[in-house]
């Protein structure tokens, strides 16, 4: 089972929906039912995260935070506040991204 999310620069994140075509994706935003299109600047297929160029200039990162949930769970990483979970998680994804 996968939970993908898009994350914003500046930790926002929404749950989404996308589809890959070579280098292009497009994303659907659920709860917006808002439709983004862009291409992939970067991916790391085991850690599940990308970082995607939008069409309109923007970049944003996609991840599956099933997976993170996974990996904090596996290496008891916890967090006292929600800005030490929003800093674990930019750097999981700028880790996987290098």
């Amino acid at each position: 089972m996968s939970r993908w999310m898009i994350v914003y620069k500046n930790m926002r994140w929404d749950e989404i929906d996308f589809n890959v075509d070579n280098q292009d994706i497009q994303i659907k935003i659920l709860r917006k039912n808002e439709a983004l299109k862009g291409k992939i600047v970067k991916q790391n297929d085991f850690t599940k995260v990308y970082r995607v160029a939008l069409n309109d200039g923007r970049e944003v990162d996609i991840a599956d935070f099933d997976e993170i949930d996974n990996f904090f769970e596996k290496n008891t990483i916890i967090f006292k506040n929600r800005t030490g979970l929003h800093r674990e998680i930019r750097r999981y994804i700028d880790y996987s991204l290098q």
